[in-house]
């Protein structure tokens, strides 16, 4: 069985600017392999088939037969790492909490231990809209999962 933390191992050491950085790898039954990357600011499909290629200098498939897919972490895909949230500060997220909860709004700040949500509530009065807003302050350890709104 091909282990995970191996495959973790050699793209780490692969990795060969400071902004791309792994997200995830997993390795499903009959050896089907899956590396996902992201960046501080955009991943390049260039990235994507250079890392491919180092891992499939490093495996043997004489040894172990396996298929193997390098992908960038795509949009409307949950972020997983706290460096991810970095990137969309500004930006709209849908965040589902623990309790299950979905809380929308526009993502203000990211710490080590929390997220700033400011939610937006918007009231209809006689003399137009008014801006009930809140700022939310999050526990990274009581999201469940968080997703980038696409607006276009």
């Amino acid at each position: 069985m091909i282990a995970v933390d191996y495959i973790e191992s050699l793209v780490n050491g692969e990795l060969s600017t400071d902004d791309l950085f792994l997200v995830e790898v997993t390795v499903e039954p009959k050896h089907k392999i899956k590396v996902v990357l992201d960046s501080d600011k955009t991943v390049a499909i260039s990235d994507c088939i250079a890392i491919n290629r180092a891992i499939e200098q490093k495996l043997d498939r004489d040894e172990q037969d396996f298929s193997l897919e390098v992908t960038s972490a795509g949009l409307g895909q949950p972020l997983k790492l706290l460096r991810q949230y970095s990137k969309y500060i500004g930006k709209e997220l849908e965040v589902t909490i623990d309790s299950g909860v979905k809380l929308s709004g526009e993502l203000r700040n990211v710490t080590t231990n929390f997220i700033e949500l400011r939610e937006k509530n918007k009231e209809k009065k006689s003399k137009g809209d008014v801006d009930n807003s809140l700022l939310l302050k999050l526990d990274m350890n009581n999201i469940k999962k968080a997703i980038a709104i696409i607006t276009i």
